[in-house]
């Protein structure tokens, strides 16, 4: 747990981790869903897919950078309501509430084990770090020893975005024609999803088949040649709640620096383990 200290002087403490890890997946991967078409394992366009994208590619780099963005729309987020009087806690709800709502993630991976992100969000910066079985966090200039039993860093990372939403699109992707980019110098096969390629989202869900579908939708994701791992992912989804409120998700994550030398993750000075 972090301590979030606001402008008000009150302090909460929040599971950083769970937050950054829920925050645009849970919609993103809904919607995603469509894009395989529900093909079983057996099936000839879930068997190509494999070759169409894969997350093996990502565990076998020795090293690379990465940005991830989340930008959510929603009248959750607005300012409605605010004039109401505050509950105890709605600082902190104020700050998760931009966290989720604008989202930006910096890191770095050595491998085997070394995991480097930081999240910048209102006028904080939190860094995460886990090298093997020890793990840091950072708020502001503060850094922390954490304890932890499980080799999960639990927050989003390349594979995490890769396992829950590039393996969902990848049966899509198989029967899609590609274009060949050059994205952070790797070679790679750019694919680009629409809405016409989301027509059994409703039956995925277990919802009416004339359920409407998001105004406008995409998915541009860049897949290396020879590994197929995503490169870039781009994705934006648009459309009205029922008050006719506009609601928009915008999700992208790349990669660079590709098994360069000079990415160093080191531990920091920090006082006695806690949490």
């Amino acid at each position: 747990m972090v301590k979030s200290e606001t402008q008000e002087g009150r302090t909460g403490s929040i599971d950083w981790r769970a937050v950054i890890g829920a925050s645009g997946l849970t919609f993103a991967v809904a919607v995603l869903a469509a894009c395989g078409g529900g093909e079983s394992a057996g099936s000839p366009s879930a068997t190509s897919s494999t070759a169409a994208a894969s997350c093996q590619g990502i565990n076998q780099l020795q090293s690379y950078r990465y940005s991830i963005t989340v930008k959510l729309q929603s009248p959750a987020f607005g300012s409605a309501g605010q004039a109401s009087p505050r509950p105890p806690l709605g600082a902190v709800a104020d700050t998760i509430a931009a966290l989720l709502s604008n989202l930006e993630i910096e890191g770095a991976y050595v491998a085997p084990d070394r995991t480097q992100a930081i999240l910048k969000f209102q006028q904080d910066e939190l860094e995460l770090r886990d090298i093997g079985d020890r793990r840091w966090e950072r708020l502001g200039t503060v850094w922390q020893a954490k304890s932890h039993t499980s080799s999960d860093i639990g927050f989003l990372t390349p594979p995490v975005v890769c396992q829950d939403i590039v393996e969902e699109i990848a049966p899509a992707l198989a029967r899609l024609d590609a274009q060949e980019e050059t994205v952070s110098g790797v070679a790679t096969d750019h694919y680009t999803l629409g809405k016409a390629d989301l027509t059994k989202l409703p039956q995925l869900l277990g919802t009416d088949p004339d359920t409407r579908l998001p105004d406008k939708f995409q998915v541009d994701i860049w897949v290396a040649q020879e590994g197929r791992w995503p490169v870039r992912l781009n994705i934006s989804a648009e459309d009205r709640d029922e008050q006719g409120n506009p609601t928009a998700l915008a999700l992208s994550m790349e990669l660079r620096d590709i098994s360069d030398p000079a990415i160093s993750i080191e531990a920091p000075p920090v006082a006695s383990p806690t949490g």
